[in-house]
């Protein structure tokens, strides 16, 4: 049954387009620039000289429909700033800012994926809300967020440990919506929790 549902993910997507319209044009974008180029290569050639952990950068992706019930579980609002921790083409970043009004960042280490995403931005002239930024989530600033995302299912326990010592650095109602991943720290307190469909399966967020 979940190979089943996992197939089928794109024809779960199709409500979401018709909620949030601008995303037809953020779909045909991603089909245009990544018509000829392949995600396993892409992170290979970009990230194999690095000293990460392979896992860290596995890809997988945020179904729209799924992305939209995450959003409305952390009640994002036009105020918030949502950053994306390993944004990948940035999906979840269109649909937060599209979604709900908000300015969305996402970090991304892969290099292509942010000037890809850039280029997405400037088509949809949405350079004031979203931006995708070719960083590294442990070493990036993420002060001004009030909302984090990080899809966490495959990273290593050394990135996950690493990216909640700086639980410190946000203000006081960050919400944090992890997938994958159970955060434990003296700061964060668990308001909800789901299990949902994501692009390699079911998994809790």
């Amino acid at each position: 049954m979940e190979a089943f549902d996992i197939l089928t993910t794109g024809f779960r997507e199709w409500p979401a387009y018709f909620k949030v319209p601008k995303l037809w044009k953020v779909g045909s974008l991603f089909w245009v620039y990544y018509l000829i180029r392949f995600h396993s290569y892409d992170i290979w050639a970009q990230t194999h000289n690095i000293p990460r952990p392979p896992e860290d950068f596995r890809f997988g992706e945020t179904p729209y429909m799924t992305g939209l019930t995450l959003l409305q579980m952390a009640q994002v609002t036009d105020r918030d700033v949502f950053y994306d921790l390993g944004a990948g083409r940035g999906k979840m970043v269109f649909l937060a800012s599209l979604a709900t009004g908000c300015r969305a960042v996402g970090l991304e280490f892969l290099a292509s994926y942010s000037l890809i995403g850039q280029r997405i931005i400037h088509n949809l002239s949405l350079e004031d809300r979203v931006d995708l930024r070719h960083a590294d989530i442990l070493q990036a600033d993420l002060g001004e967020a009030t909302v984090l995302f990080s899809a966490a299912s495959s990273w290593s326990p050394t990135t996950k440990e690493r990216l909640l010592e700086r639980t410190d650095e946000l203000s006081s109602g960050t919400r944090w919506i992890s997938v994958g991943w159970a955060l434990r720290h003296p700061r964060l307190e668990l308001r909800a929790a789901r299990r949902m469909l994501f692009s390699w399966g079911y998994d809790n967020a």
